[in-house]
């Protein structure tokens, strides 16, 4: 059965409290980052790898910590409390305003699809290229592999660590947000910058069967946006063809 919306739910400020907070160790209250040099009296200690991830994110340089959490996890690959961290990261560096997706949840209640619900919170392609619209649906792919990459243990509704319930409301909102964005890479006209139809024609059965992929997985998560994943799909597969046929009729009548 899908996990509930309710198992899962938590404030926005909650949520983003559990992406950007990082446990810091020990190391007195000063640390180089803050040392005054004119005081040898001043005890001070080098910064540890989740001091610079927190000084990164708070000065919002997500190319920096990217590359601190990408050394991290590589370094410490069983210390899953940075995944979530570097999921928001990619999310951040897709384009996709993760905070306003999280806060307008709640208006979602009238949405039937991810595209009709997550559309204001995507990057807008008409000021880029479309390989530099296919390098954001490739960040929002690695937010989700990210994600995925957790044992299960730690997505569980019963997991005790405090980043597991930031981690699976992650999961499902990144999914659809990724369906999403592949889906507007047939709808739109990057050499006039508007939203084109006729680029349905450069949809191919990879393509269809793709992003089919990425909503059933998403539907499987439950909560808000795996339901949106859900009733999407049921609205594709109405069609009664071939995953590409549904989907292009899908997006052609959507207007997506």
């Amino acid at each position: 059965m899908p996990k509930s919306a309710q198992s899962k739910s938590m404030t926005c400020s909650t949520m983003m409290a559990m992406l950007v907070s990082v446990n810091l160790t020990g190391c007195g209250t000063k640390n180089l980052g803050s040392c005054p040099g004119i005081n040898p009296l001043v005890k001070c200690t080098e910064l540890t790898a989740d001091e610079k991830i927190r000084i990164a994110l708070d000065d919002g340089d997500l190319d920096t910590a990217r590359s601190l959490l990408e050394e991290a996890i590589a370094a410490e690959p069983e210390n899953y409390n940075r995944y979530p961290l570097l999921a928001a990261v990619y999310s951040g560096l897709a384009g996709f305003r993760l905070l306003n997706a999280i806060s307008g949840a709640s208006s979602t209640s009238g949405s039937t699809s991810v595209t009709s619900a997550l559309d204001a919170f995507l990057p807008d392609p008409a000021s880029m290229s479309r390989s530099d619209y296919n390098a954001r649906i490739d960040l929002m792919g690695l937010a989700v592999s990210t994600i995925q990459a957790l044992p299960a243990s730690f997505l569980a509704e019963s997991g005790t660590d405090k980043y597991a319930a930031s981690a699976a409301q992650q999961l499902p909102l990144y999914l659809s947000a990724h369906a999403a964005m592949y889906m507007k890479l047939f709808t739109f006209n990057f050499d006039s910058g508007t939203s084109d139809l006729s680029q349905l024609t450069s949809m191919s059965a990879t393509d269809a069967d793709a992003i089919i992929a990425i909503l059933t997985t998403a539907a499987a998560q439950g909560g808000t946006f795996g339901d949106l994943a859900a009733s999407t799909l049921a609205s594709i597969n109405s069609g009664g063809g071939n995953n590409l046929d549904n989907l292009a009729n899908f997006l052609g009548n959507s207007g997506s």
